[in-house]
């Protein structure tokens, strides 16, 4: 389901309110979503992605495929870069990792130490896109997980990190679009709905949105003028939060009224 639409039917759901699409492709001016009339909204609502488009592509043709299963003794942890030629990985990991094995190196980073004290096989990991290798069991099935970074650390379960992000985010200069397109003195409310996937958002942030959601986030947000509300879900997530300018609440991201 395209984003517009889900926010569209998450909006509705929780205010009870019928909740139009407003932007029909005609002009790049016009905002998403908005509750009223088309000449005087009481709602205008810009739909808008947290998202790290390059570490997307490469999580899904990479560690979103699953394990890769290769002829060698061990099994194996790989962290990719973001940049990772996956393609490439995958053509020369047997190589790479019999070489490691026949070496008896179970655990190396590709850091300036390793420059240092053995270039060759630096730029053999380099050249591929690992960040480190791992082998987690010896001997195993040839079984070889990729991952990584950013995913995992410390956990916000109280959502502290995400009134200050959520500020950052809606003021930094690639949101420009969004400010523009609220900028609406006839709509009453003007609020951004943000939908935040994987690597989108600081970890702290994303480890919240991502969590039971039980409880809201300690402090109110400090939003870019003229946006007064904000909505953010995770698109993993069955919950999102909501800041309506005066307080917070949490809202529902599913269920029939929302998927049907």
């Amino acid at each position: 389901m395209p984003g517009e639409e889900w926010a569209r039917r998450i909006v509705q759901a929780e205010l009870g309110r019928p909740v139009h699409l407003n932007d029909d492709g005609r002009s790049p001016s016009q905002y998403d979503l908005r509750i009223g009339s088309v000449d005087a909204p009481e709602v205008a609502i810009e739909v808008v992605g947290a998202v790290d488009k390059l570490f997307t592509e490469t999580w899904n043709i990479g560690p979103a495929e699953g394990p890769l299963h290769l002829p060698i003794e061990g099994d194996w942890i790989l962290e990719i870069t973001t940049e990772c030629r996956v393609k490439k990985l995958r053509d020369a990991a047997e190589s790479l990792l019999q070489e490691l094995e026949l070496r008896g190196i179970e655990n190396v980073q590709v850091e300036h130490r390793l420059h240092w004290t053995d270039e060759p096989l630096f730029n053999q990991l380099n050249d591929v896109g690992i960040r480190w290798a791992r082998c987690y069991r010896s001997p195993g099935s040839g079984t070889v997980h990729l991952t990584m970074p950013g995913i995992g650390g410390a956990v916000d379960n109280a959502g502290a990190a995400l009134p200050t992000w959520l500020g950052e985010f809606l003021r930094d200069a690639r949101r420009a679009d969004v400010i523009r397109k609220l900028d609406l003195p006839c709509a009453i409310s003007r609020e951004a709905f943000i939908i935040v996937t994987f690597s989108g958002a600081p970890w702290l942030v994303e480890s919240y949105l991502t969590g039971s959601l039980d409880v809201i986030p300690p402090h109110s947000p400090d939003l870019p003028s003229p946006i007064s509300g904000a909505w953010v879900v995770s698109g993993g997530n069955s919950k999102g939060v909501r800041w309506d300018g005066t307080k917070w609440s949490i809202f529902r991201a599913s269920g029939a009224a929302i998927v049907a």
